[in-house]
């Protein structure tokens, strides 16, 4: 993946406010926590994890933890939710729709950017899995890594 600044990051994920984030920590012996995003800010997101809101901070040459958005793949997209985004007044409501109901969507940061066009996914900032996958898989894991 092509290095993508905090800068770009915050754009993309201010487009998903109220999606669920998986957080996984860097510095705690990789503890994973899942959340809903109900903010971002020049330098950090706001993430509600148990009715506690959490702010991350994000800095381009220190990394504290991963954090990818839970979305689901287009190819998921159901009749109803196309129906409803054709039903939208205005054509160019239809990407925000999607992004809204949690579909991963193809970036536009700035013009000849190097991500542009991408998913959120390939961009290494979504993940398709869900909230149980990722704890099941986590739980393997150090279970794994402590035998």
């Amino acid at each position: 993946m092509k290095h993508i600044s905090i800068a770009d990051q915050l754009l993309i994920f201010s487009r998903y406010i109220g999606q669920q984030v998986v957080i996984i920590s860097l510095l705690n012996n990789s503890d994973v926590n899942i959340g809903t995003l109900i903010g971002v800010k020049h330098n950090a997101i706001a993430v509600n994890i148990d009715d506690v809101i959490r702010w991350i901070p994000l800095y381009d040459n220190f990394k504290l933890c991963e954090i990818k958005l839970l979305l689901k793949p287009l190819k998921k997209l159901t009749p109803e939710v196309v129906s409803a985004a054709n039903d939208l007044p205005v054509k160019a409501f239809i990407t925000p729709y999607y992004q809204q109901q949690g579909y991963d969507m193809p970036v536009f940061i700035e013009p000849g950017h190097p991500c542009n066009c991408k998913y959120v996914q390939e961009i290494e900032l979504a993940d398709y899995r869900s909230p149980t996958e990722i704890f099941r898989q986590n739980a393997l894991l150090h279970a794994f890594e402590s035998a």
